[in-house]
C-alpha cells in the first residue's frame, strides 16, 4: 500500500505494528515529488542556520480547493528543521489558498546580515503521480513499513 495523504501521523505506531504483523509492505510520505524529496533534504542541512542567529519561516501556496492547511509538506518541512537544528521551537508556517497553484513551498532564514531564500514550485501534478507509481513499483514483493523520503533515491 502506498499512501500520500496527511493528517493521520498520531497513528503511525500503531499501523507500523499491524503492518509488520502482517507481513506486508506500507510506504507512506507528505510528498511523493522527486524535487520536493530533494527539497527536504537542502532544507534540513540549511537548519542549521538556526544555531547562528537566524529566524525561520515557511510559506505554502496551493489551489483553492486544497483542504488542508497547512499541507502535509509544509509540515514536513518544519518537521526537519526542528530536527536539524535542535530548536524545541516550531517556525511559524503560512499558508495561502490561491487560483490554480499546484504547490509551492519557500523557506527563509533571516538574520541581521542577510537572508536566505528556498522555493520549490511545482509546476505540474505529474511528479506527484510519477512518484507514487516509482514507489509503488518499489514497494512490490517487499514487507515492512516505509517512508518515502528514506527511499526516494532507490527509484
Amino acid at each position: 500500500m502506498v499512501v500520500g495523504t496527511t493528517g493521520w501521523y498520531e497513528q503511525v505506531p500503531h499501523l507500523r505494528e499491524l503492518v509488520l504483523s502482517a507481513r506486508t509492505g506500507f510506504l507512506c510520505g507528505s510528498n511523493f515529488s522527486i524535487g520536493v524529496n530533494l527539497f527536504f533534504e537542502v532544507v534540513q542541512n540549511a537548519g542549521a542556520a538556526l544555531k547562528y542567529d537566524y529566524s525561520g519561516q515557511i510559506f505554502e501556496r496551493h489551489h483553492m480547493q486544497k483542504k488542508d492547511a497547512p499541507s502535509g509538506t509544509a509540515i514536513t518541512i518544519q518537521k526537519l528543521i526542528r530536527e536539524s537544528s535542535g530548536q524545541n521551537e516550531e517556525l511559524e508556517i503560512v499558508s495561502f489558498r490561491e487560483g490554480d497553484v499546484v504547490g509551492m513551498h519557500e523557506v527563509v532564514f533571516n538574520s541581521a546580515n542577510d537572508r536566505i531564500y528556498l522555493c520549490h514550485d511545482a509546476k505540474s501534478r505529474r511528479g506527484f503521480a510519477e512518484g507514487a507509481v516509482r514507489a509503488a513499483e518499489w514497494l512490490q514483493g517487499k514487507s515492512g513499513f516505509f517512508e518515502f523520503r528514506n527511499i526516494w533515491r532507490e527509484l
